[in-house]
C-alpha cells in the first residue's frame, strides 16, 4: 500500500471522526508507515463545499523517527491566481527556506497548504461557497486527525501572500479559538476610498463576488458583509477583547503600488486603538522575495510563541559603532575627501540629543563613505533654528548642497524649510500640521514599530506616495535597548544617504 493510499485512508476516518466529535478531541495514533517529508496533489472531500480540496503538506524532517512526537501547525494561504502548489513553487521555494531555518534552530512545525480559490480565506456574502466554514470546522481537524498535531491554538498560526494576507488574518480575526497568531505578507486589502476608485471589471471579478455590492459603484461597494471582514473597519476599540487574542505579524514593501497604503492605514488604527503588533516596511514589492525574506522573521515569531514565550527575541540588529572617529572641536566630521566648496553639507537636526548619543550617530553616518566629500553638521534645535544654523556654517563650512537629517522631535521645522535641502531623511520624526512635500526632492522615512510618530510617519509616507516623490520607507522591529534602537535607525538612514552613497556600504543583516 503506498504512502498516498494510506493518507486518503486516514483522512476517510478522519473526515467521519470530524463529523461527530468535538474541535478538541484526542490526536491521532501513530503512523503504521513512513510518510514522505514533503507532499502535493493531496485532497479531502469537503461537505461544506461539495468539492474535494487540494492540499500540499510539509512535514518536520524528524517526523517518521520521532513517531512520539506532536507538532504546531502553519497554516499557508496563497495569492490570488494561485493554488496550494504555490508556496513550494519555482518562485517561493518554501522547504528551502523552511530547511536553512531550522539549520539555524528554527523549532520544527508542521506546514499545511490549503488551496483558498479565490476566496480571500471568507465564506460568500450568499452563501454560495463558505470557505470559512470549510477551514474551520472540517479541514482543521481532518489534518489534526490525520497528523501528530498539537491541537491547541497555541500551536496553531496562519501566514498568507497578497490574497492569502487576508485569508490568514481574516480566518485569525474570525476564529481566534481556534488560531493564536497570524502574519499577513503584502495583504490584499483597500482603503474604502480605493475599493470606490477600483474599475467596475475589477471590483467585481476580484472582490463583489465574495462581499456582496456586484455592479455596484461608490458607497455601494462598501456593503455591511465587507465590513464584517474588513480589518479597517474591524479592529475597533470595542473589539479589542477578541482581536487582541491574536497575535499579529504584519508586512509590506514600500515599492507596492497601492497595498502598503491600506495596511499602513491599518498599522496606524491598531496603534491608536492598543493592539500590540509587530509591523515591518522593507524594500521590496509585491514579489517572492520580499515575502520569503519575511519567513525570516515570522516564522522564529511564531515558534517562540508556540514555545511557550511571552515575547521573543527582538535583538536581530547588533549596532557597531566605530570608536576612532575625529570630530571637530565644535563636533563636526569632515571626510578625508572633503573640499571646500565642494560637496554635500548634512545637517543631522535634533532637540538636545544625549552628546555621547549624538556623536554614535554621526559616526555611523560616516562609516563607509569616508571617500566622498561631505560634511555632518550638527545642529541642536533647541539652540538654533534650522536657518540660522545654516547660516553659522555657511562660511566655516561651505558645500555645493545640502541634506537634512532629522533624528526625533525636530521634523516640523526642517519640513518647514524643506527648500533648503536636496534630500531629508526623517528617523521617528514628529510632524505636526498639513504635510507638503516637493515632487523633486528625495525623502526617507524612518521608524520602529512602537514609535510615538507612527501616525506622521503614514501622513508624509502618503504625502510621498501620492505626490510622486521619491522616497524609502523603513519600519523595523523596535529593540529591547533605547540607544540600540535609535542607533539602528539611524544606520538604516546612512545606507539611504542620496549622492554620497558608495559601493563599500553593506546592507544591513536581519
Amino acid at each position: 500500500m503506498n504512502n498516498k493510499t494510506i493518507l486518503a485512508l486516514a483522512m476517510l476516518l478522519a473526515v467521519i471522526s470530524c463529523s461527530c466529535t468535538t474541535k478538541q478531541r484526542d490526536l491521532p495514533d501513530v503512523e503504521p508507515v513512513g510518510l514522505p517529508r514533503y507532499s502535493s496533489g493531496l485532497s479531502f472531500p469537503s461537505k461544506t463545499l461539495n468539492t474535494n480540496v487540494p492540499y500540499d503538506i510539509l512535514l518536520p524532517a524528524d517526523y517518521n523517527e520521532a513517531k512520539d512526537r506532536r507538532y504546531p501547525v502553519v497554516y499557508m494561504f496563497h495569492g490570488y491566481g494561485d493554488d496550494n502548489t504555490s508556496w513550494n513553487g519555482s518562485w517561493l521555494r518554501v522547504q528551502t527556506k523552511i530547511d536553512a531555518l531550522e539549520k539555524e534552530g528554527l523549532e520544527p512545525m508542521i506546514y499545511v497548504f490549503p488551496n483558498g480559490w479565490k476566496a480571500y480565506g471568507c465564506n460568500r456574502y450568499d452563501g454560495t461557497f463558505n470557505y470559512m466554514d470549510m477551514i474551520a470546522d472540517e479541514f482543521v481537524p481532518m489534518i489534526d486527525a490525520t497528523y501528530r498535531t498539537i491541537a491547541d491554538r497555541e500551536h496553531r498560526a496562519t501566514v498568507g501572500y497578497s490574497l492569502g494576507g487576508f485569508a490568514a488574518m481574516v480566518n485569525a480575526m474570525k476564529h481566534p479559538e481556534l488560531f493564536s497568531m497570524s502574519a499577513p505578507l503584502s495583504m490584499s486589502m483597500r482603503t474604502d476610498e480605493q475599493y470606490k476608485d477600483e474599475s467596475q471589471d475589477g471590483w467585481n471579478s476580484q472582490w463583489g463576488k465574495i462581499f456582496g455590492g456586484w455592479g455596484q459603484s461608490g458607497d455601494g461597494r462598501i456593503t455591511d458583509y465587507y465590513r464584517e471582514h474588513c480589518p479597517l473597519h474591524q479592529f475597533t476599540a470595542g473589539n479589542k477583547d477578541v482581536y487582541s487574542r491574536v497575535h499579529w505579524f504584519l508586512t509590506c514593501g514600500d515599492n507596492e503600488q497601492q497595498l502598503l497604503i491600506a495596511n499602513d492605514d491599518l498599522h496606524v488604527l491598531m496603534r491608536d486603538n492598543g493592539y500590540a503588533h509587530e509591523y515591518r516596511v522593507w524594500d521590496g514589492g509585491h514579489n517572492s522575495s520580499y515575502w520569503r525574506g519575511a519567513l525570516e522573521e515570522v516564522l522564529p515569531y511564531f515558534s517562540s510563541l508556540m514555545a511557550g514565550n511571552t515575547g521573543w527575541d527582538k535583538s536581530l540588529i547588533k549596532i557597531e559603532v566605530q570608536q576612532d572617529v575625529t570630530f571637530n572641536d565644535d563636533g563636526v566630521y569632515c571626510s578625508k575627501a572633503y573640499v571646500p566648496g565642494e560637496g554635500v553639507g548634512i545637517l543631522v537636526a535634533h532637540d538636545h540629543l544625549d552628546p555621547a548619543l549624538l556623536a554614535d550617530a554621526l559616526s555611523i553616518l560616516q562609516d563607509g563613505i569616508g571617500s566622498k566629500k561631505f560634511v555632518l553638521l550638527p545642529c541642536d534645535l533647541s539652540v538654533k533654528s534650522i536657518s540660522e544654523w545654516l547660516g553659522y556654517y555657511k562660511d566655516i563650512y561651505p558645500v555645493a548642497s545640502h541634506q537634512a537629517v532629522v533624528l526625533g522631535t525636530s521634523g516640523t521645522e526642517v519640513l518647514a524649510r524643506q527648500a533648503l535641502f536636496s534630500s531629508l531623511y526623517f528617523e521617528g520624526a514628529s510632524l505636526e500640521g498639513d504635510i507638503t512635500i516637493d515632487a523633486e526632492k528625495f525623502y526617507y522615512i524612518g521608524q520602529s514599530d512602537d514609535s510615538p510618530a507612527y501616525r506622521s510617519a503614514n501622513a508624509l509616507y502618503k504625502a510621498c506616495k501620492l505626490g510622486g516623490a521619491g522616497f524609502e520607507y523603513r519600519c523595523r522591529n523596535s529593540l529591547n535597548d533605547a540607544r540600540e534602537d535609535f542607533l539602528a535607525g539611524v544606520r538604516y538612514i546612512r545606507e539611504n544617504l542620496r549622492n554620497i552613497e558608495s559601493h563599500s556600504i553593506l546592507p544591513l543583516t536581519i
